[in-house]
C-alpha cells in the first residue's frame, strides 16, 4: 500500500541532579539525581494532491455538478445547486488521505459575442462552507443576458476544481416579421403571386429570414463560447451538451424551431409537426392536389426562450387549362360562320367563350391571320379582371 501521510514521533526527556553545599563549612555534598520526566507527541502530515470530484464522474449519481432548474428562463431569480461533491481518496492511499471539502464559491460573469468577460463580475462572488449546497442568485437586468456561472470547489488541502454552466435570462424579447423577406409557396406559379399551384408535385413553403427575434439578430449570444482559456474546465465540468452548450445553439436569429400545420378547404387544422432541418426555413409536403381545392398553411416559429408567433398562407389548386368554346365569325346576324364570301373582314365579328371554373381568366391573347401562308394580320392582348367566364366579341 502507498502511504499518503508522513508521521513524526517527538520525544522530550526532562531531569538532572542536585548538588548541595553546606554553607557552614562549605562542604559539597555528593550529587543526588532526581527522577526524569518523559513526554511523547506524534505529528502527522497528510499528502492530498487530488482535486475534488463530482459523483457523476464515478457513476454514483446522474446529476450535474452545477445544477440550475431553468438554464433558459424569463425569471431572473435562479437557484443553483451543487450537492454531490467529495474529496476522493488518493489512489492506493488510506481514507484519511482525503482532506474533505472546505468551501464552494459561485462567480457570475456575462458572455459577450463568444467570450466570457472574466474581468468583471455581474454579481459579487458568493463563498459558502461545505455544509451549504445551494445558492439563490438575482440576475435581474434591463436587457437579456447570457451568463456564465462558475463553481469553484476547494478542499482543506487547497486543491481546487472548477465547473461552469451557462444561463440565459430574457424577460423582454419577442418574435416579429420582416415583410421584405419571402413567405410564400415556391411550388406555386410566380405569375399568380405564388398563390395558385398548377402541377401535381409537392407543396413547398419558404420563409427565408421572414421571422426573427431582433435582440438575437443584433446580439449573437447563441453562436458558441470560447473554451476555458486555462484548460482547467473539461469533460463533465464543462457544458458540452444539453441546453446552451459551449459549442453554441443552432438558431435563426434566436428561433430554434418551426412548427407547421395545415388544413384543406374549410376543414380543421391537422396537428402541428416540427419542421425538419429548420435552418433551411422551408417545408415541403406531398399532398393530394385536386382542382378547386384550397390549402391553408400555418407556420409557428419558436425562439430560444419560448416566444412564439403564428402566420398563415393560402394556396389554391388549379391544374386544368382554360377552356375555349363557341369560336366563330359572325356576319349580318349569322353566327357559327366558318365559310363566307366576303373579303371585307371589318364587316365581320369574331366571337368565342373562354372559361376556367377554378382560378378564372386573367388575360386573353388572340391573333388573326392567313393560315396558308402563316401570315399574322392582327393580334391583341386583352386584360380580364379575373372573372370565371368570358364572352368575347371583336
Amino acid at each position: 500500500m502507498l502511504y499518503n501521510r508522513l508521521c513524526l514521533q517527538y520525544k522530550a526527556e526532562g531531569g538532572g541532579f542536585l548538588i548541595a553545599k553546606d554553607t557552614r563549612d562549605n562542604t559539597v555534598l555528593p550529587a543526588v539525581p532526581y527522577k526524569k520526566t518523559v513526554s511523547h507527541r506524534q505529528v502527522c502530515y497528510r499528502l492530498d494532491k487530488v482535486q475534488p470530484e463530482y459523483c457523476s464522474v464515478t457513476g454514483s449519481c446522474s446529476l450535474e455538478p452545477l445544477h440550475i432548474d431553468q438554464r433558459i428562463s424569463r425569471d431572473p431569480i435562479q437557484t443553483v445547486r451543487f450537492a454531490g461533491w467529495s474529496d476522493p481518496v488518493p489512489a492506493g492511499g488510506a481514507s484519511v488521505g482525503a482532506s474533505k471539502i472546505e468551501t464552494f464559491e459561485i462567480r457570475v460573469n456575462e458572455v459577450e459575442v463568444n467570450k466570457v468577460i472574466y474581468t468583471t463580475n455581474f454579481l459579487l462572488p458568493t463563498k459558502v462552507n461545505h455544509t451549504i449546497t445551494s445558492i439563490t442568485l438575482n440576475l435581474t437586468s434591463d436587457i437579456p443576458h447570457l451568463f456564465c456561472l462558475t463553481l469553484e470547489v476547494k478542499d482543506v488541502a487547497g486543491n481546487v476544481r472548477q465547473c461552469r454552466r451557462f444561463v440565459l435570462v430574457d424577460e423582454t424579447t419577442f418574435i416579429e416579421t420582416n415583410t421584405d423577406r419571402p413567405f410564400l409557396f415556391t411550388s406555386a406559379s410566380p405569375d399568380t403571386g405564388f398563390t395558385w399551384q398548377t402541377h401535381h408535385n409537392d407543396i413547398c413553403l419558404l420563409w427565408k429570414e421572414y421571422f426573427f427575434n431582433k435582440f438575437y439578430f443584433d446580439n449573437e449570444l447563441l453562436n458558441g463560447v470560447e473554451a476555458d482559456t486555462h484548460g482547467l474546465i473539461t469533460g463533465t465540468y464543462e457544458q458540452i451538451s444539453g441546453e446552451l452548450p459551449v459549442s453554441g445553439t443552432p438558431n435563426v436569429h434566436g428561433i430554434v424551431k418551426y412548427m407547421v400545420s395545415w388544413k384543406l378547404n374549410d376543414g380543421a387544422f391537422l396537428p402541428e409537426i416540427e419542421v425538419p432541418n429548420f435552418l433551411n426555413q422551408t417545408f415541403c409536403k406531398r399532398l393530394p392536389v385536386i382542382d378547386g381545392e384550397t390549402y391553408v398553411f400555418n407556420v409557428r416559429p419558436v425562439d430560444i426562450v419560448g416566444n412564439t408567433y403564428n402566420e398563415r398562407r393560402t394556396l389554391f389548386i388549379d391544374q386544368s387549362v382554360p377552356q375555349i368554346t363557341e369560336i366563330w365569325l359572325e356576319k349580318d346576324g349569322y353566327e357559327q360562320l366558318f365559310v363566307h364570301d366576303s373579303t371585307d373582314l371589318s364587316k365581320m365579328q369574331m366571337t368565342f367563350d373562354a372559361f376556367d371554373p377554378h382560378s378564372g381568366i386573367m388575360k386573353i391573347h388572340w391573333r388573326f391571320g392567313i393560315a396558308d401562308t402563316s401570315t399574322e394580320m392582327i393580334s391583341e392582348h386583352l386584360a380580364v379582371r379575373n372573372p370565371q367566364n368570358v364572352s368575347f366579341i371583336s
